[in-house]
């Protein structure tokens, strides 16, 4: 036999609606309650040995506070451990018939002894062998309650005579307690307060509770459900609970507020209730305590100032830091920015000089050629020098006619010859003045749209697509229309102008060389224009 893990809060609604067994042990825990970990195999074993006869008539179960659906609060459940015994077949957790809070293992016993084995034997019946119903077991529970001393618990039995005259007033409170706290659901130190401060009876327990369960130093305030309150320590002989005391280090606290504000300071959650008086500090302490207090603020103030000042260099120090390699990486860039800049100077004036010389080696070439030929050139000025480009007419065979020399059939026809010596120059200046307009550098983005246009027929010469110049488009409008001689450019390589506002360059009409030629210069002008 050992504990049922109730799970949730349907299974305990699930166990205290079943009229079978007759009753129930709860035990309300929390995982992080030391005492219920501790007493919790002490019950166990308890259960296996002590406690097997009620075996047939009481289960044992547990149930966690952080349960599915489980709100303890609302069970009034105001401490870990606390242990209720229930009656089954009334389905409330509130209406039990006496609960021990702490880990009070004998008050546990005594309860189970008080209320299942005086009313039922090892059968689960009366001592007088006959069962009593729900009812009858309340009238039972109330007449011992009033100061009964039936033991025969019986439905027959008459009711107890109320207290005498010469009753003992000890005995009188117990029972009013007793009412207060298993019939009435007060918290007992509220109870027996209520009783110490009244005619000692019930009505009047009750009119004194009511007038003051709101006061601040009421100690019937439920505890934080994160504090675990070791409940049963103090009891009516050893007098009135007047402050708190934590078990782990042994402090006393003079009310919940500082009970809780210790638990927050310190994560202690283990406390009990005692009845040590917290005496008050006098003015002389109070001035101490205050001068304590200033002093030790000055100190963790000085500590402060101290820290922030040395924080304070420490940032300033990387800040310079951090303010010279900014400077050096700085002057790095500028330095390497010069070096590019000098370079594309020293390479732009370089390819001038050498454009300079092919164009003198190949005039020098044309002069011999036309020498040797009595003034006809028998080829056309090339990229890369003389190169046969078509048939040579008007030649004297020296006969007295003209006709033509020879005919080379086996040439490709070309359908435009380029004078590349007279158009060169042309070129030039055309792509020179181009560079020329500087203003918002319409001439560098003039230069790069017809590098895109002519580089675009020489990389994919068989692409139509590529042969047609849009001159209403937004970029021809924008880049090329305004600018003197750009126009003319487009013309030169072979565009001419079609339908549909078109500037149009037919198949086999281009002339790669020429064209490759005319992309060199462009791109030599976007450098110089890019370096100015």
């Amino acid at each position: 036999m050992s504990f049922n893990d109730l799970k949730s809060a349907s299974a305990l609604s699930t166990l205290l609606g079943s009229a079978t067994p007759p009753y129930a042990l709860v035990m309300y825990t929390a995982t992080w309650c030391g005492p219920c970990n501790r007493v919790k195999p002490i019950i166990q074993q308890k259960i296996s040995s002590d406690w097997a006869k009620w075996s047939s008539t009481c289960t044992f179960n547990y149930l966690y506070e952080d349960g599915e659906g489980v709100d303890v609060a609302s069970y009034g459940v105001s401490a870990f451990p606390t242990f209720r015994l229930y009656k089954t077949g009334m389905g409330d957790p509130k209406d039990c018939l006496g609960e021990v809070k702490g880990g009070d293992v004998e008050g546990v016993q005594r309860l189970l002894e008080e209320h299942v084995k005086e009313l039922f034997g090892e059968n689960g019946n009366s001592m007088g062998g006959e069962a009593l119903t729900g009812e009858d077991a309340r009238e039972a529970r109330l007449r011992r309650l009033a100061g009964g001393n039936n033991n025969n618990n019986s439905p027959a039995s008459p009711p107890a005579p109320p207290a005498s005259s010469d009753t003992p007033m000890v005995d009188a409170g117990e029972a009013v307690i007793k009412t207060l706290v298993e019939e009435m659901g007060f918290e007992e130190t509220m109870a027996m307060k209520g009783v110490k401060n009244s005619n000692g009876t019930l009505e009047g327990a009750i009119d004194w509770i009511t007038a003051h369960q709101d006061d601040p130093m009421d100690t019937s305030e439920e505890p934080s459900g994160a504090i675990c309150m070791v409940a049963g320590e103090v009891s009516a002989d050893s007098g009135i609970v007047k402050s708190y005391k934590c078990n782990d280090c042994g402090k006393i606290l003079s009310s919940m507020a500082n009970l809780e504000l210790h638990a927050n300071k310190t994560g202690h959650s283990d406390f009990a209730e005692s009845t040590e008086e917290v005496k008050p500090l006098t003015e002389e302490e109070k001035k101490m305590k205050v001068a304590e207090i200033k002093q030790l603020l000055a100190v963790k103030r000085a500590e402060r100032e101290e820290v922030e000042k040395k924080e304070k260099v420490q940032n300033e120090k990387q800040r310079r830091n951090m303010g010279k390699e900014m400077a050096a990486t700085r002057e790095e860039m500028e330095k390497d920015e010069r070096k590019r800049i000098i370079y594309a100077k020293k390479k732009e004036k370089e390819d001038v000089k050498k454009e300079r010389e092919r164009i003198r080696r190949e005039i020098e070439a044309d002069k011999l050629e036309r020498r040797a030929n009595k003034g006809k050139i028998k080829s056309s000025l090339g990229v890369d020098g003389y190169n046969p480009s078509a048939i040579q007419y008007d030649v004297d065979k020296g006969d007295g006619t003209d006709a033509p020399v020879e005919k080379i059939s086996a040439i490709p026809k070309k359908t435009k010859t380029v004078d590349t010596r007279d158009n060169t120059t042309k070129m030039n200046d055309l792509i020179t003045k181009i560079g020329q307009h500087r203003a918002g550098g319409d001439g560098g983005r003039c230069l790069s749209l017809l590098k895109t246009f002519i580089g675009n027929v020489v990389d994919n010469p068989t692409e139509p697509k590529y042969r047609g110049v849009n001159t209403a488009g937004k970029a021809y409008k924008s880049r090329i229309k305004g600018i003197v001689g750009a126009k003319k450019v487009l013309e030169m390589c072979g565009w001419s102008m079609g339908e549909e506002e078109k500037l149009l360059l037919p198949v086999g009409e281009e002339d790669l060389e020429w064209m490759m030629l005319v992309k060199g210069k462009i791109e030599a002008e976007i450098v110089r224009f890019n370096n100015e």
